[in-house]
């Protein structure tokens, strides 16, 4: 039995991203060349590796077991192909990534620790600051990537990939009364949180501006104000200092961020770029439960 290597990428692909117009788009090639992929790769195993029905494919028992044996193959392939690129690289390269703190997830932060074994001769350099600041940044060669809202309010132009959402909620001690007219509650922004925002209803409230979100939470567990604050640090504390989210008053309800890779719009996406989108594009769907429009 001999099998072509392209044929099993393209397997591959079509589980990894779900479809195979989307395996198409990811591969850079035509929905009917990866289809013709998978039906050739079926005719030279002898088996198949879908179950068609009503327009829906799911994987084959068989189909499971390739998916569970192709996928180092293919990571290896990966491996070797990007250590090829970094052997042409006869000096440290200095990379630099601005990243807005509302999106510094998890799996960012994964996503960081995996390029430091990527690209182990690369020095990485990494600002984290609001999206206004980070679209200066790049308008002025300070970086070479940013992560965050690119729809901030700004005069220049930037290539944009949406990759995804990140929820922000606004949030107090559970002891913080919101409606004493008296004594309004404090109001904590991240610098530069105030342009998601319509403050004109809390106009009489204090106002304070800070650019950490650690110092921002022990403030709210201090009940020295409320904050609007990224879900993930909220699962960071596992509301263990005593906050809630608000969930029930007029003037505080969440908001959703669209977080983005922006880059100068002249600019070449290069190999440090595409290996970061790629890395925080992943999806974890496990081979059982993959279902697939099939658009051929």
């Amino acid at each position: 039995m001999k099998l072509q290597f392209e044929n099993i990428v393209s397997f591959v692909a079509v589980v990894n991203e779900g479809s195979f117009s989307s395996a198409a788009r990811k591969l850079g090639k035509s929905q009917s060349t990866v289809s013709t992929a998978i039906q050739n790769l079926e005719s030279d195993l002898g088996f198949d590796l879908f179950c068609r029905k009503n327009a829906k494919i799911s994987l084959t028992h068989k189909g499971r077991r390739l998916f569970h044996l192709s996928t180092p193959v293919i990571g290896k392939y990966k491996e070797l192909i990007t250590t090829a690129q970094q052997m042409n690289i006869s000096e440290q390269i200095v990379y630099r990534v601005g990243i807005d703190p509302l999106v510094f997830n998890n799996n960012v932060k994964q996503t960081l620790l995996e390029f430091s074994d990527a690209f182990p001769n690369v020095d990485l350099h990494v600002v984290t600051k609001p999206s206004f600041i980070l679209g200066n940044y790049l308008s002025e060669g300070k970086i070479d990537l940013a992560l965050g809202n690119p729809y901030h309010k700004t005069n220049n132009d930037f290539n944009i990939e949406e990759l995804f959402q990140a929820n922000c909620w606004w949030v107090s001690h559970e002891k913080v009364q919101l409606d004493d007219e008296a004594n309004p509650p404090r109001i904590l922004l991240m610098d530069g949180v105030d342009e998601l925002l319509n403050l004109s209803h809390v106009a009489s409230n204090n106002l304070w501006r800070l650019d950490d979100l650690n110092t921002i939470v022990d403030l709210c567990a201090a009940q020295k104000g409320i904050a609007l604050l990224p879900e993930y640090i909220l699962d960071q504390y596992n509301r263990s200092k005593g906050l809630r989210i608000i969930s029930d008053h007029p003037n505080f309800y969440g908001k959703k961020v669209v977080a983005s890779l922006f880059w100068p719009i002249h600019s070449d996406f290069g190999l440090f770029n595409s290996w970061i989108k790629s890395q925080l594009k992943r999806t974890a769907l496990e081979p059982q439960e993959f279902i697939a429009d099939l658009a051929q």
